[in-house]
């Protein structure tokens, strides 16, 4: 059988057990708006807590790297976005020659969806294992900085907007709010440098 039909047993499977898991567990499900849904765990704090207070001396280090690098990362993404926009404002064929927007969100089956043949095709199975993955580390770390810096991270769990998978971690906004400007940039900073790497 073609790998699309398991594909798409595993995406109707998937979607059955986040109703399933929200039915369960309404208690900790909360809409944030008519779009934003959020189920809120302690998956994970036990280990964001042990690695915010064992290593105190290489945090510290790293948070000075994971500025600088923020900073960085911000100006590249800016760069590039405006050396996009300027492409397409100079070479508008460039759109007709590659069939695609210039940004779009990554969404499964979006090559088999638009006929793009040079792109190779994207599965929900490949989506989800790497939503998973660049979520994990990215939220990861900002509790783990939080954590770091004295900052409670009160839950951690995942949401959808609308059809996309989001992740968070929710640290204690009063107390962010009364850290220093360094400490939350390197708190906020994190999640990018942890994707970087």
């Amino acid at each position: 059988m073609n790998f699309l039909y398991y594909d798409l047993i595993f995406l109707a499977l998937f979607c059955l057990s986040m109703v399933l898991i929200f039915l369960r567990n309404k208690k900790n499900v909360r809409i944030e708006s008519r779009f934003f849904i959020l189920y809120r765990t302690k998956v994970g704090l036990k280990i964001i807590n042990f690695l915010g207070n064992r290593f105190k001396k290489t945090l510290k280090v790293l948070s000075y790297i994971v500025i600088a690098v923020g900073y960085m990362l911000m100006a590249l993404a800016i760069f590039l976005f405006a050396q996009m926009m300027v492409s397409v404002i100079k070479m508008p064929e460039i759109l007709k020659i590659a069939k695609v927007p210039p940004i779009m969100p990554l969404i499964p089956y979006l090559p088999q969806m638009f006929k793009i043949d040079f792109l190779p095709p994207f599965y929900f199975t490949y989506w989800i294992i790497a939503i998973a993955i660049i979520a994990i580390f990215h939220e990861g770390a900002h509790g783990i900085f939080a954590k770091f810096y004295k900052v409670k991270v009160k839950s951690t769990g995942f949401g959808f907007l609308g059809p996309f998978l989001a992740a968070f971690v929710e640290p204690d906004e009063k107390q962010l709010a009364k850290k220093r400007g360094r400490e939350q940039i390197a708190i906020l900073a994190a999640g990018s440098f942890a994707n970087l790497l």
